[in-house]
């Protein structure tokens, strides 16, 4: 045995705690489900999980089935739950939601030998419908929407504030209540933004001149500054946010906002979003490559965002977003 293996290792209890928690034999399903969720990084991704698996096994407790390990999952079972779904007349989307929780549990099941084969593969989901299309603002409509607050206090600076992101960088709900100060940073001469989107992907997205000057606006508000550890959207001015802002905070404000502007039609902080895809798509012309890559579409590869964002900065669609007529904070 060569010296560096004979070398004396001092005890980590910490470290044999771990070991031994690791090794010891699972109980109960919920110590399978434990080590399913290790696999994921992101603790939404962990809860969606959670929730949805929770449905599956709370319809096998009501008909008497109790399940202490993905080895007793029969396919009639996930069958049945199948049609009992598709009878509660649940949109397509969320009962394939649920049905795909419970095949990607089996599916790491196999994986780590606890099967020697996917009873489920046999089973086919139900064919997803076409959902309606998320309702977009019109251009004016933009203009209004972020011009509409008062800026004479605090709320209303901060939802204009919210407003400007969404309508221009088209960030989902979660990446915008998510965003802390430390994600605003230079990057190869650039401004950017890291959004931490779904999938625990991560993407840059360079900020023109006319967003960097709305953040430095809302920054100079603040008094002590915000760290770079504080979350960007503060509900308070003086009070700072322990977690992040509520989503559905958000969501009653671009519905104050339309409503208000009587926008009559069904709108949601997805229709900021659309709206900036839309944007970008039909009236800057940009190609549908690069606007996927901004939007961080899930039908291209990291690495293809990755390499798109590292390279060509310089073209990325952010600096193509131009609403005519939003007023400048002074």
């Amino acid at each position: 045995m060569s010296k560096e293996m004979t070398l004396k290792t001092s005890l980590d209890s910490k470290l044999v705690e771990k070991f031994k928690k690791a090794s010891q034999k699972k109980l109960n399903i919920d110590d399978f489900v434990s080590e399913f969720l290790g696999e994921f990084l992101s603790s939404d991704t962990k809860k969606a999980y959670i929730k949805d698996l929770a449905f599956f096994f709370q319809f096998l407790r009501s008909g008497g089935v109790i399940i202490s390990s993905p080895s007793e999952i029969q396919s009639y079972h996930f069958q049945l739950y199948r049609d009992h779904l598709i009878e509660k007349n649940l949109s397509s989307a969320t009962i394939n939601r649920r049905l795909v929780a419970v095949r990607s549990f089996i599916k790491w099941a196999v994986s780590v030998r606890i099967l020697d084969h996917n009873p489920l593969d046999a089973i086919k989901l139900p064919k997803v419908q076409t959902e309606a299309p998320t309702n977009a603002f019109e251009d004016h409509e933009v203009v209004q929407m972020i011009n509409a607050p008062h800026l004479e206090n605090y709320k209303g600076k901060m939802h204009r504030f919210v407003m400007v992101l969404l309508f221009n960088l088209g960030l989902r709900r979660s990446e915008l209540t998510n965003l802390k100060l430390s994600d605003i940073y230079e990057e190869r001469g650039h401004s950017v933004l890291k959004v931490h989107g779904k999938g625990d992907k991560v993407r840059l997205i360079p900020l023109n001149q006319f967003i960097q000057h709305e953040i430095q606006a809302y920054l100079n508000q603040f008094e002590p500054q915000l760290t770079a550890n504080d979350y960007l959207i503060q509900t308070e001015r003086e009070k700072r946010n322990s977690k992040p802002i509520d989503g559905s905070t958000i969501y009653r404000v671009i519905n104050k906002y339309a409503r208000d502007l009587n926008i009559n039609k069904q709108v949601s902080p997805h229709s900021c979003r659309a709206t900036v895809i839309s944007h970008l798509l039909d009236t800057q012309m940009t190609p549908i490559r690069d606007v996927a890559s901004f939007a961080g579409h899930t039908n291209i590869t990291t690495t293809e965002r990755y390499d798109k964002r590292r390279k060509n900065l310089d073209n990325n669609p952010a600096y193509d977003v131009d609403y005519d007529s939003i007023k400048k904070v002074i």
